[in-house]
């Protein structure tokens, strides 16, 4: 293709994903070399830009998922290298909290794996069609999770069925364990509970963890921070037979 031809086709493609004018879309490519990609980025991180700031493009977040989609990726799909490298994009780290509340967002089913219409419908309700504001937005999720209880919660008992083995029922223990950590550790570690929990059930339990431990554990937990004694725990409560069996384990501790 001649240089003119591919320039031609970066501005069709350029004005098809930002719908500006070709004046502006030809000036905006000059200053980026006719670089395509180069060229959407810095008209969507460029406040100034016109209509950069309005409602969010839909083409401009399918052309991100394109960015990062390996070659070896079916069309409408990321591997988790494909995710991988998106994070790093974002700046985000793996082991970072933010990844369950993103998941979530972008309508992940599995750990590492994204669909484009999850991905593009989940930046659309955000309001994110470029990498800054996405970033930006991760902040917002953060803080969401730290401030609000009842989103928490949501995300907590969601991230269950995202965490799971796919055809499977329950969580290996070790993941269970470390998904503990990284959702509770912050808001619940003090009281000591968090880390004795896992103690027992490594020595103890040794089995995966059901859906319905992983969702109670959260009530006890809360439960624990205003009562870390556990004076107050009911045997005959609605808590299943894993946390009865870890307040006795507890209360033999403390004898």
């Amino acid at each position: 293709m001649s240089s003119s031809s591919s320039q031609r086709a970066a501005l069709t493609q350029f004005m098809q994903f930002t719908q500006t004018p070709e004046r502006t879309a030809k000036k905006i490519l000059q200053a980026n070399n006719w670089n395509l990609e180069l060229a959407i980025d810095s008209y969507y991180q460029n406040p100034s830009t016109p209509s950069a700031s309005g409602p969010t493009n839909q083409s401009a977040i399918n052309a991100i998922f394109d960015q990062f989609r390996q070659p070896s990726d079916p069309p409408d799909e990321f591997s988790i290298d494909a995710t991988m490298a998106y994070f790093e994009a974002l700046g985000l780290q793996v082991d970072d909290v933010t990844v369950v509340p993103l998941s979530k967002a972008l309508g992940s089913e599995s750990m590492g794996e994204f669909n484009r219409k999850g991905f593009t419908d989940g930046w659309m309700q955000l309001g994110a069609d470029s990498l800054p504001k996405m970033q930006d937005k991760l902040q917002e999720l953060r803080q969401s999770l730290d401030t609000n209880e009842e989103y928490f919660k949501e995300v907590y008992k969601w991230a269950f069925g995202w965490a799971k083995p796919v055809g499977t029922k329950a969580l290996p223990l070790d993941s269970a364990t470390e998904w503990w950590r990284l959702l509770l550790q912050s808001r619940f570690g003090d009281n000591g509970h968090l880390e004795r929990w896992s103690e027992f059930l490594t020595e103890k339990w040794k089995k995966s963890i059901p859906k319905d431990t992983w969702n109670m554990f959260y009530e006890f937990i809360v439960s624990a921070k205003a009562d870390p004694t556990l004076t107050g725990y009911d045997e005959n409560g609605s808590y299943p037979s894993t946390i009865d069996a870890y307040v006795d384990y507890y209360r033999n501790l403390e004898q």
